[in-house]
């Protein structure tokens, strides 16, 4: 950035008092401006041709299509979008998954704000930020390699929502997927991960801390 000019922002969450305490912390920063916010996933997608957008602040855990969803198709229509997610799960699975669909970095809820300043400044300069809690973890994702890497992005979403309780029609309609669709997935994941039940799918991601409860 140069001279006066800001960089736009827009905070995707949904919860709106999170949306308005970030704002404000941001705003702050005289470089920083808030031009736009959403609370799902399709307000968010339709935002990218609304409005003049330098780095996106967006949650991963989000109604309808979901963050993953959101992410794969906003990097597929802007493959140069920055994007910083911003969620609760601090487990490098998740973090992973953001990161290799796209994502220019890894912030987690339980960072300080100016943490979060920070790393929007990084990602301007072409860094990928990525919370110290997620970093070490994530080295030692790589060196373990779990069985659930070898999903594909679209399987690791779907794996997530079963694990945590949504059923294969909701899934199919949230993520616009036929239900013959959305069940291959699911027979998909459970072969990749040698799992015969739904069952044993929450006990796998439960053991992996992959569940949201």
């Amino acid at each position: 950035m140069t001279g006066v000019q800001t960089c736009a922002l827009p905070i995707f969450d949904d919860h709106a008092v999170v949306r308005a305490g970030y704002k404000r912390f941001i705003e702050l920063d005289s470089a920083l401006k808030v031009v736009a916010e959403a609370g799902n996933g399709e307000e968010a997608y339709a935002l990218l041709d609304a409005v003049r957008i330098d780095v996106i602040i967006m949650d991963l855990s989000m109604p309808g299509q979901g963050g993953f969803e959101t992410l794969r198709r906003m990097m597929n229509r802007v493959p140069e979008q920055k994007i910083l997610i911003f969620s609760m799960h601090e487990n490098a699975s998740i973090a992973k998954q953001a990161l290799q669909l796209g994502a220019s970095g890894y912030l987690t809820k339980s960072m300080e704000p100016d943490l979060i300043v920070q790393a929007i400044h990084e990602v301007m300069t072409g860094a990928t930020p990525i919370a110290s809690s997620v970093a070490d973890a994530l080295r030692e994702l790589d060196d373990s390699r779990p069985p659930h890497l070898e999903l594909l992005p679209r399987e690791f979403e779907i794996f997530i929502r079963l694990a945590n309780g949504e059923s294969i029609e909701h899934i199919s309609e949230s993520l616009h997927l036929s239900p013959k669709t959305a069940a291959n997935y699911q027979a998909s994941i459970r072969r990749k991960l040698s799992l015969n039940s739904t069952l044993e799918l929450y006990q796998y991601a439960r053991e992996h801390g992959l569940t949201s409860k």
